[in-house]
């Protein structure tokens, strides 16, 4: 199941049809993306849209999609039960913060915004405005906290750092560049704090060896708190959680 969906041309043209039209009540939707470089049709989940994207050539008829897409109408529905299901950013629902699966309470006559309490994180507030809240609430608390731990992080390391940016990417975690930018997800405020370390040295590793040589390897295996027993683990969290995290809007 694929992670991200890759760019298969430069066509910018994207729609929806709803695969229920075509097979069973129980699949899921399927993304059309014609492409000029794509030479056949082929079909990837997508856990940050929850969708099945369908990538064909351009010259083929919507019509022979259809019918390509209800002859795998049985693999679109198995995959479509392992994709994550759309968070529930709203009351009663709940988000993870710094990976402790955090109860939404909405607190309408309160006039504080979002804040922690000992019992979730309160929202105050028109309902409406609670999951624009709740990200606003995240994205503030990634660009506050994330640059800081990075810098400790890249002290312990003795790698400088010419910049830290927070971005909102469903692509990857994180990335570096040779002259020392360092990008990280927004929403890695939402795992686990040895998730969030793995991936700050690893990235900080690159300013050593732009890689993944087994040198690379190493040099995370060496500065991570956790060793490569704690990077297996920490990989093994992100390949299990981090599709529902890439669903948070």
């Amino acid at each position: 199941m694929a992670r991200r969906v890759a760019r298969e041309g430069s066509s910018s043209i994207s729609h929806k049809i709803n695969i229920n039209s075509l097979v069973m009540q129980a699949a899921p939707a399927v993304r059309l993306r014609p492409s000029k470089r794509a030479q056949r049709i082929i079909l990837r989940a997508d856990p940050s849209s929850g969708c099945i994207i369908a990538t064909y050539p351009e010259k083929i008829s919507q019509k022979d999609v259809a019918s390509f897409i209800q002859k795998h109408a049985d693999w679109i529905e198995k995959v479509g039960t392992l994709l994550p299901p759309q968070p529930n950013l709203g009351h009663g629902g709940s988000v993870l913060i710094n990976g402790v699966p955090t109860p939404i309470i909405h607190t309408p006559t309160s006039r504080q915004g979002c804040i922690l309490t000992p019992n979730g994180l309160s929202v105050s507030g028109l309902a409406e405005h609670t999951e624009s809240r709740i990200q606003r609430f995240l994205r503030d608390m990634a660009k506050k906290n994330l640059p800081v731990m990075l810098q400790e992080e890249a002290q312990r390391m003795g790698a400088q750092v010419t910049k830290v940016d927070i971005r909102n990417v469903k692509s990857r975690w994180g990335s570096c560049s040779r002259s020392g930018r360092i990008m990280l997800s927004w929403r890695l405020i939402m795992c686990p704090p040895l998730v969030q370390s793995y991936i700050m040295v690893h990235e900080l590793a690159h300013l050593q060896h732009f890689d993944h040589s087994s040198a690379f390897w190493e040099h995370v295996d060496h500065f991570f708190s956790k060793g490569r027993t704690g990077r297996l683990a920490a990989e093994r969290w992100l390949r299990q959680n981090g599709p529902a995290l890439l669903r948070v809007p």
